[in-house]
């Protein structure tokens, strides 16, 4: 099958002349600019214009013999290490996506439903509300050792009592040391780079639960089916950018 790699350099942020150029200089290795527009069938300015952009995020080398100034493409490896470098330095971070919840919230029709609860109660009232709702899939990012810091361990393998957790569709985003994990869970380690993580989040059916740990436990509920469809796409792209941590 045939590849089409201007396109797919496009779509990872090069301009069609940028990807032009990148590719006229993979084939000719060593060129002058010159060459590199010729054969990219590019004016002379816009071929300057773009390797000077590709020099400066470091895919394209420039290089002198004598008096003719010589630009070389960096190796497709390395520009894929680029491209990753710069994705991951423009994604949102997990604790923006829990600042920019009301905004998530906002775009819901009509008015979603809120419930708040606070200390001790917080705890059973999540579990609670889980095991009156029945969840066919519950997502979750948390970080374990914010719960064990706020949390009695007594009081959350009570609380924990009250809920019959579903034995498949349960994954779990963390940051923290896992501990007594439950059966029939997945778990994922949260990327240290993507900034640090506090608190709690669940996804399940319509609902959005958020822990948050201040001067005291808080929880949140909102019920907003768009919210959560919203915070779905999020959770599975970090989801699928995070490393394995399921028992074995």
């Amino acid at each position: 099958m045939m590849v089409d790699l201007e396109a797919l350099l496009t779509a990872v942020g090069l301009s069609n002349i940028q990807a032009k150029v990148y590719l006229s200089g993979l084939t000719l290795e060593s060129a002058t600019l010159t060459e590199i527009g010729k054969h990219a069938k590019t004016s002379k300015t816009s071929t300057y214009d773009a390797l000077e952009e590709l020099r400066l995020r470091k895919i394209v080398k420039v290089m002198r013999r004598g008096k003719r100034v010589l630009y070389r493409v960096t190796d497709p490896k390395r520009v894929a290490e680029v491209f990753r470098t710069e994705v991951a330095a423009q994604a949102m971070t997990i604790d923006d996506i829990v600042h920019a919840l009301p905004a998530f919230a906002a775009l819901s029709v009509g008015r979603p439903s809120v419930l708040h609860y606070h200390g001790t109660e917080a705890v059973y009232a999540y579990f609670a509300h889980l095991e009156k709702i029945a969840p066919s899939e519950i997502l979750e990012i948390c970080n374990l050792d914010d719960i064990y810091r706020w949390i009695d361990p007594k009081v959350l393998i009570e609380a924990r009592k009250t809920h019959h957790w579903p034995k498949k569709n349960c994954r779990t985003l963390f940051t923290g040391t896992l501990r007594n994990p439950r059966g029939g869970v997945e778990f994922r380690v949260l990327n240290p780079a993507w900034g640090a993580f506090h608190g709690n989040i669940a996804l399940y059916e319509q609902y959005v639960s958020i822990v948050t740990y201040t001067t005291t436990l808080t929880l949140v509920v909102i019920e907003s089916a768009m919210l959560v469809a919203s915070l779905k796409m999020l959770f599975s792209v970090a989801w699928r950018a995070s490393d394995d941590a399921s028992p074995k």
